[in-house]
Order: structure tokens, then sequence, then C-alpha cells
């Protein structure tokens, strides 16, 4: 591990925020662009196949800060292995895991037996939960865990409010049912990511109400989470038109720092290449943008062909200007 001596003495929690807040590259291997704001990748065979991420950085001679993957309770990487995480730290990086109480295969109704009481409160997956606390408090270096995100206005989750009768006041307890497992192995390298998902056209004062009840509080949260994608006029989550990635992500970035003062990371961020030009979109996000968002210190690309072609190479021009911004990281 390059940036971060596992014995370390000084607190996770403070090197962390150094790591992802400082403007230029330091001796630890963090690369922030242009901005100061850490850039990561999520790409579907990791952490199991790291050469696109080997392209990118070989390309550029630049890190990325942050390797995202996911890790399902029933489902993909569902047993907590240390080699996944030492195998990012190898190369200079930060784990961010997305923590997903379900098996990762979507249905209709989504299957009430991963509701949040099913799942997490009736003590069902206590033995899974501590497994987790347990390896990653035995690991000791930084990961971020993104647990059960997107817990609203989300039709497919099985965690999400609304969804098998779950309720706000439900989510923040197994939130908290779910810290306090951590808290008992001593998993104080963890940083916990709460991430709500965006609602398109919602007023303010729906985005503050709804991300308010939802919040588990300062004293259980260390990261703010928000995915920021440009669906284009093809794909409607609420917003059926091209946007910006300043215009995409103001009213939730708003609301969700009027919840909390704790810093924000986006974990996953993409564009449509349908209704405007996805490089010129990359470029401007990395560049002018960010900087308007001063309480982001990551973004996250979801680098994967899905819903729309989010990912980079659905163009050279599109993969040349996410190149280009991360070789003028630092």
């Amino acid at each position: 591990m390059r940036f971060l001596n596992r014995n370390s003495t000084v607190p996770v929690a403070v090197l962390l925020l150094t790591m992802l807040a400082v403007p230029t590259s330091d001796a630890r291997g963090m690369t922030p662009s242009q901005s100061g704001v850490a850039l990561g990748i999520y790409e579907p065979s990791l952490p199991q196949d790291f050469s696109k991420l080997d392209s990118y950085e070989q390309r550029t001679g630049r890190q990325l800060s942050i390797v995202h993957w996911y890790a399902q309770w029933g489902g993909w990487k569902s047993a907590f292995d240390v080699s996944d995480l030492e195998a990012v730290a190898a190369r200079g990086s930060i784990p961010l895991i997305t923590w997903e109480p379900w098996t990762g295969v979507p249905q209709s109704p989504p299957d009430p037996n991963w509701s949040l009481r099913a799942s997490v409160l009736s003590g069902r997956s206590d033995a899974y939960i501590e497994s987790w606390a347990r390896g990653l408090a035995a690991y000791g270096g930084p990961v971020l865990l993104r647990f059960a995100h997107e817990m609203n206005n989300q039709p497919v989750y099985p965690w999400a409010v609304g969804n098998n009768d779950n309720t706000a006041s439900d989510y923040v307890a197994a939130w908290d049912y779910v810290r306090a497992t951590f808290a008992r192995f001593h998993a104080d390298n963890v940083q916990w990511v709460w991430n709500p998902n965006t609602m398109g056209d919602a007023t303010p004062a729906s985005y503050v109400a709804t991300y308010q009840s939802l919040y588990p509080g300062d004293d259980a949260v260390d990261w703010l989470g928000l995915d920021i994608f440009n669906t284009g006029p093809n794909l409607d989550w609420g917003r059926p038109r091209w946007q910006t990635f300043g215009q995409a992500l103001a009213a939730p970035y708003a609301a969700v720092t009027s919840v909390s003062d704790k810093p924000l990371i986006l974990p996953e961020v993409g564009s449509t290449e349908t209704g405007g030009s996805k490089a010129a979109w990359i470029s401007q996000a990395l560049g002018s943008e960010l900087p308007q968002f001063p309480r982001v210190r990551a973004l996250v690309w979801f680098d994967v062909n899905k819903e729309q072609p989010w990912n980079l190479d659905s163009s050279g021009p599109a993969l040349q200007a996410w190149l280009n911004g991360l070789s003028q990281s630092g």
C-alpha cells in the first residue's frame, strides 16, 4: 500500500479527508482534477480485472484516486474478500464499495425477502453483516462503504422507501443497525457514504424534506453522495432532456448540502451521447463546472453501457475528453 500504512496512528477519517481534499497530486498517489476533485471509475469487471483502468492511467500518466465496485448481499461479490481491497490499495487507490442488500436481480414488484425489515432489522443477516465488519476491521486500510444507496425515488431496489412497505424510519433504523454492528468490531477505517437518489424536476422543498427524512445524522455518516446522470431525451428519470453537469447537479446539491455539512462524493456520474456533445459535457464538467460546487470532493465515472451509453468509450471524442481531464488533473 503506497499511500497509507495500515498501522498508522493517524485517524483514517482525517487521512481520507486530506487525500480527497488536496488541490494537487501528493506523495500518496491521489489525483485530483483541475478543481481539486479526486477522480475515480466504476467499470463492470472491477475488482477482478484492472485492464481498462490500466489503459486510462498509462495513456495519461495519472492514477485514478478511487476504484468502485458493487457487492450484493445475495449475489456478485457477496463474500468479504480482502484480496480485492489489497489489489486496489496496491495501485495507490481507495476502494469504494456499494454494498447492496439484495441478489442484484431486479424483480417487479421488488422481492419482499429483501425489505429492510426482513433482511436487516429482523436479524436475519446478522452473521453476514458481522463477517464484513470483522473483515474490514482486520483489513484496516481506508474504505468508502456506500450502504443501500438511492433509497428514495427508486422503483427497483427492495430496500427503497415505498417498496415492500419500507418507510424512511425503517431506512434510518437499518442504517443505524448496520453501523452499530461495525462499531462493535471497531471497523473505524470504514467511511460511510449516505447516497439518496435525485428526484428529477421535484421542487426544492420536496428535495429537502425527502433528504432530511432519510438522513441518519452526522454522527452516523462520513460522506454525502449523489448520482448524477445526463439522460438526454430518450430516458425518463424525471428530466428527459439534455442537461449540463451543472444543471443536473444543482437541485440535489442544494438540498443535500442543506441537510449536512459533510463532504460530498459523486459515486456514479454519466452522460448519454444523445441530445448534445458528450465530449463537451465531460470537458465542461471536469473543467469549469466542478468549481461551482465546492463541497464535491470526488467524482466517479459510471463506465458502463447500460440504460444509455454511459461508457467513456461510447465515442472517440468522449473518451479523449475524459483522458484529457485525467491527464490535466493535479
